[in-house]
Order: C-alpha cells, then structure tokens, then sequence
C-alpha cells in the first residue's frame, strides 16, 4: 500500500484528488488522507435542497459538494480528518465494510480510544459517531472513505445539516441523523492537534512505514481541471439532485400562507399558492426557471418589490416561505 496526503484544503480540489488516483493509480493499493475547510459533502443520490440548511449554507459562504459514492450527507472543516482506501476489487469475492473499517477501529483503540462498528458503516464512542463512510466500484478497483470527527465544529454541523421545516416529496437517498462526538473528548492528551492525531493514526497503522506517493506536473494539471470542470461546478453538486416537490406553510403578517414547489434539476419549474396571498402579484411567474436559492429567490423578491414599492414588507421572512 502507498500513502498520499493532500495538503490542499479546498473540498473540490480534494475530491478530484481522490477520483483522479481512483481511476488513475491501479499499479497499487493507496491510502489517502485530506482535511477541507468548513463544507457540506453530500451522496451522489441526495437531494441537496431536502439534506442542507440552505440559506445558512449560502450566508455563511460554506461549501456544497458532491462526492461519487453513495451514503449521507457530512459536515468537513479543519477538525474533521478524511481517509480514502483504493484497492483492486473482484466482482467475485464479496468486500465488506469490516475491510476497511477494522484496520482503522484497531488504531484507534491502539491509541486509547474505545470506539467500535455501529450499523454498516460507521465507528462510534460510546454509541456516538465519530465516522461516517461510504463505498463506490468502478474499472475494478473500489473507493472505501470515511470521516473521523477529532474536533470538529459539531454546533455548525447541527445548525447546518438542519432539515428544513416543510414536506418533501422525492425519490433521493436520505442521511440518517446520529448523536455525534469528537475524538478529542475521549483521548488523555487533549492538547493533542489534529496533526498530531494524523501523523500517530498513520505510524499506528503502518509501524513499518509505508511509501508516500508524490504528484507531478502533469497529474496536478489533471487534477485542477477535473476540480474545475466538475467537482466545483453548480450542475454537479445542486443540479444533480432528484426531482422533486416541496410544501410548506408559513405565517405571513399574520396570516397562514401554503406555497407549493416542482424542482426539477435544482430549478424551479413549477410554483403554486395552496393557501392565503402572497404581497408579490404573479409570484408564481416571476419564481419559475430560477434556481432554486435562497440568495436568488431573496434577490428577485427584491427586484419585484423595489418595483412595486412595497417596503413595508419583510423580503427575508417573505424568502423563508419557499425554503
């Protein structure tokens, strides 16, 4: 097995990383580990609108990506360590969970640290998850990564992965919520930085050493592009999303207001009021073909009421009916 580690914290660059050495790197198994700036990371099959807190995702400039494997949705930022384990796959031979997740649950109780298997694919302390992972097969090899909470932000991980208070209706793949907890709370040496949880994780797991690869000119070329073209695209991580309708009821100025929603590609393509009156004439037009964004909606709220001169009327409580 060799060893790469990503020194890039940016989401998408690590992501094509990742997906470059998958389809790449056959010569070897790899293990890869790579830690992001705070975003949200969602499964290829989820609806992003129905997993995130949209509007706290775009006011707090965080961001939304999505990977090729399957799973729920997770929360990255610096005190979250990611590791990706590519190997050969044979279709004949069944490959499970427990593979990948041993070797790891084996370093961490090696460094004190009492966590254990919960369902098929998470680690915990305690019944708490401090790891979440996910698998994806393709051109014989497999992709097995994972989280390992060490001290990450979770009050930003609750706020953000907050599910949004009305009614979906669609066919994507839903995350599973879990009690959470850091490695950090659990470990004696709370000083102990997350690089220092690394560099341990990796002599622990490989007392023998184990050969680092180095990148060239030509593979971070390749990689950058891939970064660009897909994996920070809007297409990608919002487009992608299953179809699907959303019905929420909100109190506006006092009175009960029903909005329904067809979102088809991260656009909207339908929209109807069930119950009560919006203040915007034509609101169904002036919403249809935007993306469906809480900055975009915010903003053309604005533009129809700066027209219409109605400023007595509060845009973002107005905004919130459609999210």
């Amino acid at each position: 097995m060799k060893y790469i580690a990503s020194l890039n914290d940016d989401i998408y660059f690590n992501l094509a990383v990742e997906e470059y050495v998958f389809n790449n790197f056959k010569d070897d198994s790899y293990l890869l580990f790579w830690k992001n700036d705070k975003s949200l990371v969602l499964g290829k099959y989820q609806n992003v609108f129905e997993e995130i807190n949209i509007k706290a995702a775009e006011n707090l400039d965080i961001k939304v990506a999505r990977r090729n494997s399957g799973g729920g949705t997770v929360f990255h930022d610096q005190g979250n360590l990611n590791y990706s384990f590519i190997k050969d796959y044979n279709p004949n031979s069944f490959v499970d969970y427990d593979v990948f997740l041993n070797p790891v649950i084996s370093a961490l109780e090696s460094l004190g640290i009492n966590a254990a298997k919960k369902r098929t694919s998470d680690i915990a302390i305690d019944g708490k998850k401090i790891s979440g992972s996910a698998q994806a097969i393709a051109g014989g090899r497999i992709l097995h990564h994972g989280t390992l909470l060490f001290d990450t932000d979770l009050s930003m991980l609750h706020d953000l992965l907050k599910t949004a208070e009305g009614e979906f209706t669609s066919n994507a793949v839903k995350s599973t919520r879990s009690q959470v907890t850091n490695i950090k709370e659990h470990i004696a040496n709370h000083a102990m930085t997350i690089d220092e949880f690394q560099t341990l994780l990796l002599k622990t797991m490989f007392p023998e050493g184990i050969q680092e690869v180095e990148f060239s000119g030509q593979d971070w070329a390749a990689i950058r592009n891939l970064s660009q073209s897909k994996y920070s695209t809007w297409a990608w991580n919002y487009g992608n999303s299953p179809r699907f309708s959303y019905v929420k009821e909100s109190t506006l100025g006092g009175a009960s207001v029903s909005l329904s929603l067809q979102v088809e590609n991260g656009i909207i393509v339908q929209c109807e009021v069930l119950k009560g009156q919006l203040p915007v004439n034509n609101i169904e037009d002036a919403v249809r073909g935007l993306r469906y964004s809480y900055t975009v909606i915010n903003n053309r709220l604005n533009e129809l009421l700066s027209k219409s001169n109605a400023e007595e009327i509060d845009v973002a409580k107005l905004a919130l009916c459609f999210f």
